[in-house]
């Protein structure tokens, strides 16, 4: 999927609503017991941006925002504000031989916890430790905002651990072609509905 790294306007982002959606399949048996079988493994999001009402400005914004993306053709930057940041996140152990990491965010459960591979980082806004120590430039050969994996310049050392605080966005793009606006008494513009979809990485 190809990809623009740029951001939805803030002001039709705090308008979604959020849809984590996993794939199963179900069997039912002779018996009538249930098998359930996991498509995917990681959750794909989903938004919905409902009855939105725009400015003038705001609608002429988002018109050139979705005709620049071409309806489906390109992905971009969304801000999901109820799940955007990561602190304190336990990263990896270290073993001497790694020095290459890939970052994560882990949902915990006492069963079955959850872990989302995070690829479109913030800029300027990770901050990595090992073990409670901040390090800096002179610890981090590269930082990769566009994939989520952070290099060291030298390998973890054994039992030491690489803990992580940042914010992400998630890439997306729009679930269809075309979208439906009108014009209100007050001046203002509509959006009928708006969907977005979660493109994995």
């Amino acid at each position: 999927m190809r990809f623009h790294d740029i951001s939805l306007p803030k002001f039709i982002e705090v308008f979604a609503i959020g849809v984590p959606e996993f794939s199963n399949s179900s069997l039912s048996t002779l018996s009538g017991r249930e098998l359930i079988f996991l498509d995917r493994e990681n959750a794909r999001q989903k938004y919905l941006i409902k009855n939105c009402r725009l400015s003038q400005a705001q609608f002429e914004e988002f018109n050139n925002f979705f005709r620049a993306r071409r309806g489906k053709q390109f992905a971009f930057r969304f801000r999901d504000y109820s799940d955007y940041q990561v602190n304190k996140q336990f990263i990896a152990e270290g073993n001497s031989i790694l020095s290459e990491f890939q970052l994560f965010k882990l949902y915990a459960d006492l069963i079955s916890p959850y872990v989302r591979k995070i690829t479109r980082l913030v800029k300027n806004n990770i901050i990595l430790y090992i073990d409670n120590d901040t390090i800096d430039d002179l610890t981090i050969e590269t930082i990769n905002y566009d994939t989520g994996i952070v290099t060291l310049k030298q390998p973890l050392p054994q039992k030491k651990t690489l803990i992580a605080d940042f914010i992400f966005d998630i890439p997306v793009r729009f679930n269809n072609d075309s979208f439906e606006y009108f014009y209100c008494e007050d001046g203002s513009i509509e959006l009928s509905i708006i969907e977005l979809v979660e493109v994995i990485e």
